[in-house]
């Protein structure tokens, strides 16, 4: 049996790293005492994994991991006692039990949900006005960085759809990305092509990942806790 888990990784941890935050998540399934499996070998550990890693900067307030637990064990149970271990910052929000014929949350992955907010500045005034003309461009060739090196890449297609509102004292956009061959569209990047675009400079903002996507039975993509 394995939980699939839904935790928030809130804004005091942005600046955390993937390999951090996955030995944070391990500490405390040692510490709440919960019955995790672990690998088999002369060092046994955790097999815990993730949906896909957070960009460093980036809030999660939707994350996705699985932990494969002994038969038996409670949704409630597994909330309560990891939540007790886990600092204010770092909560579990839900959980689910699937069973081991479940596909791997990394397989279910196919695009993620943003949302960008800053104050209303000049630089940013521009960056506002610009999002429609920039949305409605065919391409838009950005320097992306792979392992290889950086390489030019169309972040168009990376980005299903979008808007933009106006909220007291400032903005807010939304973003759904989808996965391609060619990986997954880091929203600051989006940004900073936005920024480009509308010639203006950096500005304050926050970036949260509202939502991890996964594509139901009839192929839409949706909330992968609801798959």
């Amino acid at each position: 049996m394995r939980m699939m888990v839904v935790f928030e990784k809130g804004p005091d941890l942005r600046y955390i790293g993937h390999l951090d935050l996955m030995r944070a998540m391990q500490r405390a399934l040692r510490r709440s005492d919960l019955p995790i499996k672990y690998s088999n070998g002369f060092n046994p550990h955790i097999r815990l994994s993730f949906a896909a890693p957070l960009s460093v900067g980036v809030v999660g307030l939707r994350e996705m991991m699985e932990v494969p637990v002994e038969d038996g064990l409670t949704e409630d149970e597994f909330v309560s006692r990891m939540n007790a271990v886990l600092p204010g910052c770092l909560r579990i929000c839900q959980c689910r039990a699937v069973d081991d014929a479940f596909p791997a949350l990394m397989a279910l992955m196919a695009g993620s949900d943003y949302r960008i907010t800053f104050p209303k500045t000049q630089e940013s005034q521009k960056a506002a006005a610009a999002f429609d003309r920039f949305m409605a461009l065919d391409s838009y060739i950005a320097q992306r960085r792979t392992k290889s090196g950086d390489n030019p890449c169309d972040i168009r297609p990376f980005v299903l759809s979008g808007g933009c509102t106006e909220q007291e004292g400032g903005y807010a956009i939304t973003l759904r990305t989808v996965m391609t061959k060619a990986g997954a569209l880091k929203p600051a990047l989006w940004l900073k092509c936005l920024c480009e675009f509308a010639d203006c400079g950096d500005f304050p903002h926050m970036i949260y990942r509202t939502a991890v996507l996964a594509r139901n039975d009839e192929g839409d993509l949706v909330p992968m806790e609801t798959v």
